[in-house]
Parts: C-alpha cells; structure tokens; sequence
C-alpha cells in the first residue's frame, strides 16, 4: 500500500512537471514569435534606409558631376582665346611666347579676383535677403497685430451702440413709466437695513444678558469666598474648643494626684460635654466641607458659563461686521444705480423730474434716516455710514465691560473689589441653615449643577 501511495505521488508530480513545461513552452513559442515580428520590421526599416541611402548617392553624384561639368565649360572659355593666340604665334620668336605666357598669368589673376568679389558679393546678397525675409516676417505680424486690433475696435463700436441704443430706450421709459423701479430698489434696501439694524439690536441684547449673568456669577464667587472664610474661622473655633477641653481634662488628671474626688453625675455630665463639643466640632468640618463642594461646583458652572458667554459675543460681533457689509454693499448697489440713471436721464425730462420727485422724496425722508436722493452739489450721505454710526459703538464701552481683563483667579476678584472700598460695612450674622438654604435654591434653578462630580479636597486643608 506504501509503494502504490509513493507511484500515485510521483505521477502526480510528474503530471504537474509536464504541464509545467507545456506552459513554458508556450510562453517561449510566443516569445519566438515576437522576436521573429521584430526582426522582420527591422529587416523593412533596413531596408528603406538602404534605399533612401541610395537615392541620395543618386541625387548628391548627379549634382557633383553637373558643377565639374560648369567648371569645365568655364575653363575652356577661358583657355580657349590663349590657346588660340599661342597656336598662331607659335612658329614665331620665343620670345613673344614668353609675353603672351605672362599676359596670360595677369588674365588668370584678374578673373580670380573678378570670381572672388562676385562670391563675396553672392553671399551679401544673400544675407541682405535673409534680412529682408525676417522683416518681412514682422511686417505680417504687425499687420495680422492691426488686423486683429482693427476688429476688437470694430467690436467695441458695437456694443457702445448697443449700450446707447438700450440707453435711449431706457430714457424713453424712465420718461414714461417714472422712477418707479428706483423707489422699489430704495424700499427694499431700506427694508435690508432695518432687518440688519435689527439683528444688531437683538446682538446687543444678548450681550447685556451674558454680561449680567458675568456679574451673577461674580457675586456668586464673592458669596462662596466669605463661607469659606467663615468655614476657616469655624474650623479654628472648633479646634480651639477642643484645646480647652483637652486641656481641662489634663488639668483634671493632674488633680487626680491630690485626690480630688468627682461623683459619678458630675462624669457622666463632663463625658456629655466632651462628646457633645467632639459631635458639633464633626459637623462643622463636614458642613464646611460640603460648602467648599458646593463653591468649587459653582465656580465651573461660572466658568462654562463664562466661555458660553465669550463665543456669544464673538458670534455677535461677527453677525454685526457682516449686517455692515451687506449694508454697505447695497449702499453701493443704490449710488451705482443713481449715477447709472444720472448719465440715462436726458437733460430736458430734469427740470420736470425734479420738482415731481422732490415732493415724494420729502415724503420719505424720515424712512431713509435723512438721506437725501436728489441731485445736488453736496454729497449724500449713504445708508451705510448711518449704519455705521448707529451699529459699530464699541460694544465693551456700552455694556459697561472694563477694556482690559486680568489675570488672576476668580477667588482674587472679589478682594480686589473689596480693596477699593473705602468705607466698611458691618457684617450680618451667617449661619450655615442659610447657606444650605441658599444652595438648595441655586439647585433648583440651576439642575445641571448636580450632574458635575464632586471635588475631594479633604479635611487636612481645613
């Protein structure tokens, strides 16, 4: 069974080796055939360079043997004449060859020189016409620049006559209709500002509330302060009495050396005593505690609540800087508007325009915070210096805040405040019925407070 389990393992090993290798074969058969693609294109391009190759040899040996050709011709010009000339003297003297040889060698010389100041020539030519070509060039660019110049000019004369032909015709029904559309305009951005003037005063409104309830909370921290000092001074009190007793009862068993002798009425009632001053001594430092619970409560609610109230007048100051904008921005609107209409309204409809307008504008002078609409020499004032005005007073100056905050603690204000005064007041008896009493009531009114986890400040702090 082994044996049979080891064959079935290798054949399928060998199942799995020969599929392994048709793939590869595959993948090389398909490898061959893009090698066999690539050589084949590059074959082609070979090929064709041979044959462009070709062509040129063709082209640059036709132009070689047309210039020797030209180099020819022109040298037999000129040999032809000297050697016409030494073939007639040549039965002559030797010494008129001589004199025809150096006439010759001058001709040579005058017509190189003569073939060199016509190439130099050539070649000026030729950069004088490469000069003209460039500012030929230029020229176009130039021309096609008028050209295009020329036709945003022709464009712009269009639409001016389409701005005056809309122009006249707004004329014609400003002369017709009145300015109907300017008092709707004027309304609704009077009725914008009023909307934004009432939103400032709503801010404003908001602003006093968070500042009075600052002022609250101030007299809450000033109240808890004098309980703790109270507590302080009831603590020192208690702790004072406990000395005493103590030291009665030291004092007592120093007499128990000279044999003072008590009766049991007389213990049992010192006992009372003792037990009586240790229990309200107790009580004292557990209402104490519970008041310095109470005040450490208070003094985070007044501190969220101081937060709450910072990001409502910074949300207020936004709201009121973006109410003058919009103000602002219909101001413009309306004066863009009044001069657009300045420009439109024709000279003759003025004189009777005037006296129609200025009945109705007098009308609603007090609407528009004494703005005055008509055309004259002063400037007018606009909507949104009046706003201005009215809705930027510094705020700080109005709700009575002080300009600059210290830094301290909330536990140093009411000192401070406390400092300035010059004249003292008599205190008023505290007990702690009427500071329970009192937190109970700030429990009702304010039931978030039992949600914050006490503080455990402990007793040695006391």
């Amino acid at each position: 069974m082994g044996e049979l389990h080891i064959e079935e393992c290798d054949r399928e090993k060998l199942e799995y080796e020969a599929i392994g290798l048709n793939k590869e074969l595959i993948l090389k058969e398909k490898e061959t055939e893009d090698v066999l693609k690539e050589l084949l294109f590059t074959k082609r391009l070979v090929e064709e360079l041979k044959s462009k190759l070709q062509k040129e040899e063709a082209k640059v040996k036709s132009v070689s043997d047309h210039e020797e050709n030209v180099n020819l011709v022109t040298h037999l010009n000129v040999v032809k004449p000297f050697r016409e000339d030494f073939n007639s003297y040549h039965s002559s003297n030797p010494g008129l060859v001589l004199i025809e040889l150096k006439r010759a060698k001058l001709i040579l010389t005058k017509t190189m020189h003569d073939l060199a100041d016509r190439r130099a020539s050539v070649e000026l030519l030729n950069k004088k016409l490469a000069k003209e070509r460039i500012e030929l060039e230029k020229t176009r660019e130039r021309l096609a620049l008028s050209c295009w110049k020329i036709s945003s000019l022709e464009e712009e004369l269009n639409q001016t006559k389409l701005r005056l032909h809309v122009a006249k015709c707004s004329e014609i029904q400003y002369a017709i209709d009145g300015p109907s559309d300017i008092t709707r305009e004027i309304q609704r951005k009077i009725s914008k500002s009023e909307h934004f003037r009432k939103i400032g005063e709503a801010s404003k409104s908001e602003i006093s509330k968070t500042i009075s309830e600052i002022e609250q909370t101030k007299m809450l921290i000033r109240t808890s302060d004098m309980w703790l000092d109270a507590a302080i001074k009831i603590k020192e009190a208690s702790k004072a009495s406990e000395a005493v007793a103590l030291a009665d009862v030291n004092a007592l068993s120093d007499h128990d050396n000279e044999e003072v002798i008590l009766s049991f009425e007389e213990y049992t009632a010192l006992l009372c005593k003792a037990r009586a001053a240790k229990e309200q001594s107790e009580k004292r430092v557990i209402d104490s505690m519970l008041e310095l619970e109470e005040a450490n409560l208070s003094k985070m609610y007044i501190s969220k609540r101081e937060e709450i109230a910072k990001e409502e007048v910074i949300r207020n100051k936004k709201a009121l800087n973006e109410a003058v904008e919009r103000v602002e921005a219909a101001n413009r609107g309306k004066v863009e508007i009044e001069e657009a209409l300045k420009k439109c309204r024709p000279e003759g409809h003025k004189s009777r325009l005037k006296n129609s307008s200025h009945n109705r504008r007098s009308s609603r002078s007090p609407e528009l915070n004494g703005m005055n609409t008509e055309n004259e020499e002063s400037n007018p004032v606009s909507i949104g210096q009046i706003q201005k005005s009215q809705l930027l007073v510094p705020q700080e100056t109005e709700a009575g805040m002080p300009k600059e905050r210290n830094s301290g603690s909330l536990g140093h204000m009411p000192k401070e405040n406390e400092e300035g005064k010059s004249c003292s007041k008599k205190r008023k008896p505290f007990g702690f019925g009427r500071v329970t009493h009192f937190f109970s009531k700030i429990l009702k009114k304010h039931p978030t407070l039992k949600k914050y986890p006490t503080f455990n400040l402990g007793i040695d702090r006391l």
